[in-house]
């Protein structure tokens, strides 16, 4: 008895593992907040490391290899956007979440576009930072109201456009991940259907982010039944 307790023990104590976290923002007034904000929460989340430009970001994502990545889209020497899309290109697994003076659908959108798995507006930053983080870490995508707000109405005043628009061409494992998120799967079960690891699974995600423009399950499905390419 006393054995299986110490092992509950331990498995307990690695899944509580902190989740490592990168920042890469030039503002270091933001970046001061942030850790603050991290070490309220020194349980659960560690910070890996801090960088004010992106070609410093890249360097230390690949020397720390963190769990989620928080960025700013103005950077001194690239847009967020694009440091976004390099490091999920490099790192698929990693998680990547933006944050952004900014609201406005366009942007978001760009971002959802770029592979990024959250936008938080840095007005917001205080209420919503910690509400994003386990959002994303669980696979989902986590987009504040405002933003998420902007995307929608976006959406209906470009709905015309897009429908004339030809459905993506898909690879037939994008459109086995599609079926999944259509009936409702995690990510475990879709990999366990498609014979792959979760960590692949989640790579054909972040293609599908980027041909269909589209930043969560729900607006996948809604793309994919209404261009035929899952039943509804």
């Amino acid at each position: 008895m006393q054995s299986a307790l110490t092992q509950d023990r331990v498995e307990t104590r690695i899944k509580k593992a902190p989740i490592r976290i990168v920042i890469i923002d030039d503002h270091k007034l933001l970046r001061d907040g942030l850790r603050a904000l991290l070490a309220s929460e020194s349980d659960t989340l560690l910070m890996a490391g801090e960088a004010g430009t992106a070609h410093d970001g890249f360097a230390l994502v690949r020397r720390e290899q963190p769990d989620l990545v928080v960025l700013d889209l103005n950077l001194p020497d690239q847009h967020g956007t694009r440091l976004a899309s390099e490091i999920r290109r490099a790192w698929p697994s990693i998680k990547i979440l933006v944050l952004s003076g900014s609201g406005s659908g366009g942007v978001a959108s760009e971002i959802a576009r770029a592979g990024a798995d959250g936008f938080v507006r840095k007005e917001d930053a205080a209420e919503e930072f910690l509400l994003a983080i386990p959002t994303v870490m669980s696979g989902r995508s986590y987009f504040s109201p405002a933003a998420a707000d902007a995307i929608a109405k976006a959406m209906w005043s470009d709905s015309d456009s897009q429908a004339a628009m030809k459905p993506a061409r898909l690879a037939d494992r994008e459109r086995q991940l599609l079926r999944g998120f259509a009936e409702g799967l995690s990510y475990k079960q879709i990999a366990a259907q498609m014979k792959v690891s979760v960590r692949t699974a989640e790579t054909y995600r972040a293609r599908l982010v980027q041909k269909l423009g589209c930043s969560t399950r729900a607006e996948m499905v809604r793309y994919a039944i209404r261009h035929g390419l899952v039943e509804a």
